[in-house]
């Protein structure tokens, strides 16, 4: 977490100041957070906080200073307050001074505004980043693990370490391991887990497929949710099964057939699959490029120059272009631009069109249904890169 803060501070301050960053340890024998402060500006630690106002602010002449602490054993409160009330001093004084503070605050004993919650997060890097086409296979492993586990733990920072634990232990590119290890792993915990009878009272499992009334859901996902059995994913407000619980859920006899679909989604490592099917966007499009004057004209599809026809008519609500577009697909050979990538690809002749720009079509279609995504989808996205970015 540490060099993730000192990247973004460094990367907010652009190099306009000196800037420095110091990692301070704080509670039992380090002292309370003032001593500590007073020890790293190299001042006498007995003297009072406001004896230290203006030695401290000397020292800040010529620079910018973030302080991060780290409790090596509890702090009081109290202790805590005198620093937030220092840098309080120093934020609305007449002429303030470049120090600020980040505490890593595990027990809530800081209070202090802005809070930012790292007890639930997600990855923020790619697994096929820029670059990615001149890597092997393993390099991207840790990138696709660390994904896979933040979307099965939902976010849930302690679920995600002791997830990881687990997959750690696992071969390279051994997917069918990790599999088993996310399974073993949710099966496990969810067996005894203190309110796995209300997710199963959720779902409608063993209540005689009786899904519960709108007051008493209401306070069955409040309680789950608390518990970090529901979470809401990325882009969306309504709260749903943390994907791990989804797998424990899916692995039970008599569930019901319409929970199976629902639950089969929330395994869908949507970040990965948004990855995936991104790039297949890109090579699409790659592809129609390289095909185009090769497809046969007499072949086309009715609904396809339908297609084109309600967009020239600008009845489309879908395929809309600006204004201002400066080359909109309205000509006779942008009709292509309407017909699926199946169309285009089975219009042209056979030696035109490489195997790969098929694989492209199916890899595209399985994530965009909804299916099920791993490290095969990885890998083939890999070789199409690969070859795309020739």
């Amino acid at each position: 977490m540490i060099p993730s803060i000192c990247r973004a501070v460094h990367g907010s301050n652009g190099g306009e100041s000196r800037l420095d960053i110091r990692r301070l340890e704080v509670g039992g024998q380090a002292g309370t957070p003032i001593r500590a402060l007073l020890r790293e500006f190299e001042l006498d630690p007995t003297i009072s906080p406001f004896e230290a106002r203006d030695k401290i602010r000397s020292c800040l002449l010529d620079r910018s200073f973030l302080l991060v602490f780290i409790e090596a054993a509890p702090v009081d409160p109290n202790d805590w307050e005198e620093i937030v009330s220092l840098l309080e001093y120093y934020r609305k004084s007449t002429n303030p001074v470049r120090l600020s503070a980040v505490v890593i605050d595990g027990r809530g004993a800081v209070r202090s505004e802005p809070v930012c919650d790292f007890l639930n997060g997600r990855p923020t890097h790619h697994v096929l980043s820029d670059g990615a086409s001149t890597m092997d296979e393993g390099s991207l492993w840790p990138a696709y693990l660390h994904h896979r586990a933040a979307w099965e733990a939902g976010g849930c920072l302690s679920y995600a370490l002791s997830l990881g634990s687990d997959l750690e232990r696992g071969a390279t590119c051994d997917d069918e391991g990790i599999e088993l290890v996310l399974q073993t792993h949710a099966n496990e915990l969810l067996a005894s887990h203190a309110s796995r009878q209300l997710l199963c009272e959720l779902v409608a499992l063993g209540t005689d497929s009786v899904r519960p009334d709108q007051t008493r859901l209401r306070g069955l996902q409040a309680e789950l949710f608390a518990v970090n059995l529901l979470w809401r994913p990325p882009s969306m407000n309504s709260l749903h099964l943390v994907p791990w619980a989804a797998r424990a859920l899916l692995a039970m006899p008599r569930l019901p057939k319409k929970q199976i679909w629902a639950l089969r989604h929330h395994l869908v490592c949507a970040p990965l699959a948004g990855e995936i099917l991104s790039l297949c966007l890109q090579f699409e499009s790659q592809i129609q490029t390289r095909l185009h004057g090769r497809q046969d004209r007499s072949k086309i599809l009715a609904q396809t120059i339908a297609n084109q026809d309600r967009f020239r008519s600008g009845s489309d609500n879908f395929v809309v272009y600006p204004s201002a577009f400066p080359a909109p697909p309205s000509s006779e050979e942008d009709v292509w631009a309407f017909a699926s990538l199946g169309e285009n690809l089975k219009n042209c002749p056979t030696s035109a069109v490489p195997n790969l720009y098929w694989q492209t079509l199916w890899l595209r279609n399985a994530i965009a249904h909804g299916h099920y995504v791993g490290w095969p989808h990885v890998r083939m996205a890999l070789r199409m890169l690969r070859y795309f970015d020739a």
